[in-house]
């Protein structure tokens, strides 16, 4: 299952308070305002460091986006996400990473509590695998387990995981968000 956010963008009117000079005005599908923070180009917005113990994927991945990816608040009060997904890649390649800590005050000291799915290959393509992580409370099928944190810098953060996938294997990493989209 993917889990996806939908923003409406709309160009911000720099004189009101709602926008800083540079930044976009996006509305949630539920209807907050999340301010946007412009990149500028050749910019990273996110960085993921991910080591994969065991299986066909085992090694060391590194990704960069220009593209914001790493939110809070989007996916509901008080949630902490990302969404990295990339095309073009093939089966062996590291395409994507997707989260949701429901509580990301809760997880600033750790908490066992999110959904991760880390995706080798062209989405929803014939050789695309994933590996998940669903601890949530709100889960009826828990698959795997693990430990992640989050250090809120209020306009980025860094999210620090350790676990193990429904199929056994190990997923440790870092995702830096050096820009974060906010909603409050």
């Amino acid at each position: 299952m993917r889990h996806t956010v939908g923003l409406v963008v709309s160009a911000c009117v720099v004189a009101t308070a709602a926008c800083k000079k540079g930044e976009t005005e996006a509305r949630s599908p539920e209807g907050a305002t999340v301010n946007v923070p412009a990149t500028s180009p050749g910019g990273t917005a996110t960085t993921i460091h991910l080591v994969v113990e065991g299986g066909k994927h085992a090694g060391t991945y590194d990704a960069k986006s220009s593209d914001i990816t790493c939110s809070y608040g989007i996916t509901g009060p008080g949630t902490w996400g990302n969404q990295y997904s990339v095309t073009g890649k093939k089966p062996n390649e590291f395409s994507s990473l997707q989260l949701i800590i429901p509580d990301a005050k809760d997880a600033a000291d750790g908490t066992d509590e999110f959904l991760m799915t880390v995706g080798f290959g062209e989405l929803f393509k014939e050789g695309y695998s994933e590996h998940v992580i669903d601890s949530q409370k709100k889960s009826s099928t828990k698959k795997g387990s693990g430990t992640i944190t989050v250090d809120d810098r209020k306009t980025g953060g860094k999210v620090t995981f350790k676990g193990k996938a429904e199929d056994g294997t190990g997923l440790e990493g870092t995702i830096d968000c050096h820009q974060l989209l906010r909603s409050e």
